[in-house]
């Protein structure tokens, strides 16, 4: 399980990337940003958070909390 880091994110402003952790805040699913798979809780029973996605088809894991920080740092 590789994190997504905010360089690797195929998104063209600010906004989109905000957008796309609030769907995932939410609860709603939305596909990988790496390869369009869809993405799934990564704590079903232990934690029952939405911060830590994982994309089934790349392996790659979504930590929101992280991307969020990324993108407030620039």
């Amino acid at each position: 399980m590789e994190k997504i880091t905010f360089n690797e994110l195929k998104m063209n402003s600010r906004n989109d990337v905000l957008a796309f952790l609030k769907k995932l805040w939410r609860g709603e699913s939305a596909p990988c940003p790496i390869c369009s798979g869809e993405l799934e809780l990564l704590h079903k029973k232990a934690k029952k958070s939405d911060c830590d996605w994982q994309c089934r088809h790349c392996e790659k894991v979504v930590r929101t909390l992280d991307l969020l920080n990324e993108l407030n740092e620039q």
